[in-house]
């Protein structure tokens, strides 16, 4: 980005993770300027070509059969808000046909409504969206937050609540008690996960966490939701960050980078779902959804994205940047933690290494810390952005940056990890 008076600023988080493919692709922009000549938005009253090919193309590459129905919205928050819905509104409707068919349950309530999500969250500030969020930034709106959540334990070795868990088992099956004692099937809905946790501390699940959270959800008859805002769309080196598991959700939430310049997000909900609004309404819907020019700018952005050598570079890359991330944990005491896949990384800081005593506990986010010193060096001196609010070194890249620049990156943090060691903030 360039400023006014021409100062150059290397957007180390990617505007959001928004842009993974950079400000200005020349192909996205051309399809753009293309499709302002056909059709630019009707209401979803009516279909586009656009929209039914992108809707078409995300039920083909997300992980399982293609047979899923996709609703389209402007924000993850806002798709957020309709994986809530769906997976309460196809439950109640399922419920619903249980009992009309004969079947005794224990209800003691009209139906399953609960959501289980993790502290270490986060999935938007629309109403729902935030009350399904661990991170700090839901206190601000308590208690008028919507009812029917209940948060679990963090799948995250470095700190895991249950001590050594490397594997996360313990967090799953802790998830598992607590389905049980929220009531199982007949009061929860479904399971919440990212499964790389973004703005609390980018921590990818391990594979035998993520399975046996599949295996739980498939033994309670509740629907698994993965929200792929920040992870989808090729950040971790696949198309979505699920593929890493081998394991097929139930319900996918994609936004962020998937319209490029144009604002979009996704709900694809599979079979397993979808059907139980056959003869029933899913009561969601806004005025642009399915926005036919954001759609053409997705068309394009996968077209560049799943160009043969594309991810398999993005990977390469990633590895790269990760094994020089992890030369600079050698070198200094107060990284206690380096964590990350594809172009999605973090530098954990702590005050000390053996204890892994944080730099600032959940409750002191935005106190002041090395890390906001940390980030207003590498503006000011480097012209590198990253944000200062995190709980550790945010290193997002779009996925086109080069191993040139990703050496010039790590070069500059190492700098101000320099510039910084002997602060009286540790």
């Amino acid at each position: 980005m360039y400023t006014k008076n021409g100062k150059k600023i290397f957007d180390l988080r990617s505007a959001h993770e928004s842009i993974n493919l950079g400000f200005n692709h020349p192909a996205v922009l051309e399809a753009i300027r293309n499709q302002l000549d056909e059709v630019i938005y009707v209401t979803d009253d009516f279909a586009t070509e656009p929209t039914a090919l992108l809707a078409q193309r995300l039920a083909q590459l997300s992980p399982g059969d293609s047979n899923k129905k996709i609703w389209f919205g402007q924000s993850g928050a806002g798709a957020v808000e309709a994986a809530l819905k769906a997976a309460r509104f196809a439950q109640y409707v399922k419920r619903k046909g249980d009992n009309d068919s004969g079947h005794k349950s224990n209800d003691y309530y009209s139906y399953p409504y609960k959501i289980i999500s993790r502290y270490r969250s986060w999935h938007g500030s629309t109403a729902g969206a935030l009350s399904v969020s661990g991170d700090p930034r839901r206190w601000f709106a308590e208690p008028l937050v919507v009812p029917g959540t209940v948060f679990g334990p963090d799948v995250y070795p470095y700190r895991s609540p249950f001590g050594d868990d490397p594997d996360g088992l313990k967090s799953a099956e802790y998830i598992n008690y607590q389905i049980e004692m929220e009531g199982g099937s007949n009061f929860v809905a479904a399971v919440l996960i990212e499964p790389v946790v973004g703005s609390n501390g980018i921590i990818p699940a391990p594979l035998a966490y993520i399975k046996r959270i599949r295996e739980i959800c498939d033994h309670h008859d509740i629907f698994l939701i993965v929200d792929e805002t920040m992870t989808g769309f090729g950040r971790t080196g696949k198309f979505l960050a699920i593929e890493h598991y081998d394991v097929e959700p139930d319900i996918i939430i994609m936004g962020k980078a998937l319209g490029s310049y144009i604002p979009l997000s996704a709900c694809i909900l599979s079979e397993k779902v979808w059907k139980h609004f056959d003869d029933s309404i899913f009561g969601h819907g806004q005025s642009f959804s399915g926005h036919a020019l954001a759609s053409k700018a997705a068309l394009a952005s996968l077209e560049v994205l799943l160009h043969p050598d594309f991810l398999p570079k993005v990977q390469d890359l990633g590895n790269y940047l990760g094994n020089r991330l992890n030369e600079l944990a050698t070198k200094y005491e107060f990284i206690g933690d380096v964590r990350g896949i594809g172009f999605m990384w973090t530098l954990e800081l702590v005050k000390n290494k053996e204890r892994k005593e944080p730099v600032r506990s959940t409750s002191q986010k935005y106190s002041t810390n090395p890390i906001g010193q940390i980030a207003t060096y590498l503006r000011d001196v480097k012209n590198i952005y990253i944000p200062s609010d995190k709980f550790g070194i945010w290193i997002t890249p779009p996925l086109i940056t080069t191993k040139d620049e990703i050496d010039y990156i790590v070069d500059a943090i190492d700098e101000a990890l320099e510039k910084t060691e002997e602060s009286n903030l540790w």
